[in-house]
């Protein structure tokens, strides 16, 4: 065992003389040997010896081209997804648009499209802000709607931006109208956030009934969609019965909304 320790130990303190002596000793046999046994050596060098560093560096630059490729791929299924996305919000913009000229149809007022740049902190939304005002020929009372239904009116304007008060400010009232049964009422928020509807004890309204803007009040033009009733308490006792009303228009995933250019019919001032 010693013995073989003591060999590991001299070729270790001799291996650079023992690789210049075997290189010496296989230049000598190629000069000596004969053609043929030349040719044997040389190939079996570059079959065996020159493999291993040649298929590593073709792995690497094969690696390296499939990882640029890999990339490029990337970049181009990263363009073609934003393509589809954008496709697709234009689709949705592009129907939006055709059921907005039904509505400038059915009303006979200027309609446009405006953007929602902000709304009121807290945790119900009373009021939105949107991107156009005085210079746009915005004013006081305008309704604001969406394709989906009634938002609310301009509350305030100024120069290059306006403020709309939407149904869900308990503030707002707004005069509606059952499509099925003509009954009138009068939809309001309260301070949770809940939307209802006032109507009389003996007025013939139901849950499923759909609401809209009744022409009175004169802000909205009559046949805006409102909301729909889900819930209603009737009370035989009293004069006026509470019901609950879900919104036509989701308030909270708006993104841009509809100004109808009519101004208001009246206004009644409080003189206190």
């Amino acid at each position: 065992m010693n013995l073989i320790q003591y060999i590991i130990k001299i070729c270790r303190w001799a291996r650079g003389t023992l690789v210049f002596a075997s290189l010496v000793g296989l230049s000598l046999y190629m000069l000596l040997s004969h053609v043929k046994h030349k040719q044997n050596i040389a190939d079996f060098l570059l079959s065996n010896v020159f493999y291993l560093p040649q298929s590593t560096l073709s792995y690497v630059m094969h690696i390296g081209s499939l990882s640029e490729k890999n990339a490029k791929l990337k970049k181009e299924n990263a363009k073609l997804k934003l393509e589809i996305d954008l496709a697709k919000e234009y689709a949705i913009e592009n129907e939006r648009l055709k059921k907005l000229l039904l509505f400038e149809n059915q009303w006979n007022y200027p309609i446009f499209l405006t953007q929602i740049i902000g709304h009121n902190p807290g945790t119900y939304m009373t009021t939105v802000v949107i991107n156009k005002g005085e210079t746009d020929s915005i004013f006081y009372g305008m309704p604001v709607f969406t394709v989906d239904g009634l938002v609310g009116k301009i509350s305030k304007v100024f120069p290059y931006h306006s403020m709309v008060q939407l149904l869900s400010d308990p503030n707002s009232r707004t005069s509606v109208i059952s499509q099925r049964s003509r009954v009138l009422g009068m939809a309001f928020s309260r301070n949770n956030g809940d939307m209802q509807i006032q109507v009389s004890s003996y007025a013939d309204l139901i849950p499923g009934d759909t609401l809209v803007t009744s022409g009175f009040g004169g802000i909205y033009p009559k046949g805006i969609p409102v909301g729909v009733v889900t819930k209603l308490d009737k009370n035989d006792s009293e004069v006026l019965s509470f019901g609950n009303i879900k919104l036509l228009q989701h308030l909270e995933s708006l993104e841009e909304v509809f100004v109808i250019k009519k101004n208001m019919d009246w206004i009644v001032w409080d003189e206190n």
